[in-house]
């Protein structure tokens, strides 16, 4: 019984959005910060759009996927496995859609951005339940 209250408090609405509104704000908002320090104007405008949605894009996909790892029990024990795989899959999906929508000029801000909205997603989770596990 317990582990069910565990899991329903790990992935709910609340957790949700915890984890989503910073996957946009904060690479949004300190790319926009650079582009206008250094006088970048595309910076400041793929701060929004690229760089911000391809990070937010990103949590959204490891949310879920982790949420649907963690009611399946899939590598509930293995906790980072689960973490380095749902990275790499998520920083492989930025390439490839880099590539079927043809946007050389993006491929870093894309790969990136989703490589560090999975990142801190999974290694926020990882310090999550390490907090758990210790009470």
């Amino acid at each position: 019984m317990e582990n069910k209250k565990d899991l329903a408090s790990t992935y709910n609405l609340h957790s949700f959005v915890m984890a989503v509104v910073p996957a946009y704000v904060f690479p949004a908002l300190m790319s926009f910060i650079a582009g206008f320090l250094l006088q970048q104007t595309d910076l400041m405008q793929a701060s929004y759009s690229t760089i911000g949605l391809s990070s937010l894009l990103s949590t959204v996909f490891s949310f879920i996927i982790l949420w649907q790892l963690d009611l399946g029990r899939i590598l509930v024990q293995k906790k980072r496995i689960r973490a380095l795989l749902v990275i790499l899959l998520m920083t492989g999906i930025g390439a490839l859609c880099v590539s079927i929508l043809k946007l050389p000029s993006e491929r870093f801000n894309i790969t990136f951005s989703a490589f560090l909205g999975a990142a801190i997603l999974t290694i926020r989770q990882l310090v999550k339940d390490y907090k758990n596990e210790k009470k």
